[in-house]
């Protein structure tokens, strides 16, 4: 059986999907001001106007993992999968080297370990799913 069509897969996308839409993306969008220094983030408007628009991207980002769980046997969902190792893979071992180094605030590094989880699993999508041609 092809991973692809494991549940496991199915799995993984669902919580992606509930990671993307819901903390990674709406919480940042919708967070009120007063609420971020409890998450350890003091921040000047700029950088609330920066968050806010993070919030969008992540959100707009659902739709690359959408095409990824409705078509994961295309080429270029399999691009797409390189992209979701580096977008969570990546963004996971940058976070933990800056918060080794700066100490970043409980709100972000948090995040770090489903970092981490979604690039592993999308790097095992990627090496053992079959393409069609």
């Amino acid at each position: 059986m092809n991973i692809l069509d494991s549940s496991t897969f199915k799995k993984v996308m669902y919580f992606k999907f509930f990671m993307v839409i819901f903390i990674w993306g709406s919480i940042p969008l919708l967070i009120p001001v007063d609420f971020l220094p409890f998450l350890g983030l003091n921040l000047d408007s700029f950088q609330i106007m920066l968050l806010r628009i993070w919030g969008i991207i992540v959100l707009l980002d659902t739709v690359t993992y959408l095409y990824i769980y409705k078509r994961p046997y295309t080429r270029l969902a399999k691009y797409l999968l390189l992209f979701g190792v580096l977008d969570n893979g990546g963004i996971g071992v940058v976070m933990l080297f800056l918060t080794l180094i700066y100490k970043l605030p409980w709100g972000i590094w948090v995040n770090i370990p489903f970092q981490l989880f979604f690039g592993y699993w999308f790097w095992k999508f990627y090496k053992e799913g079959k393409s069609e041609k």
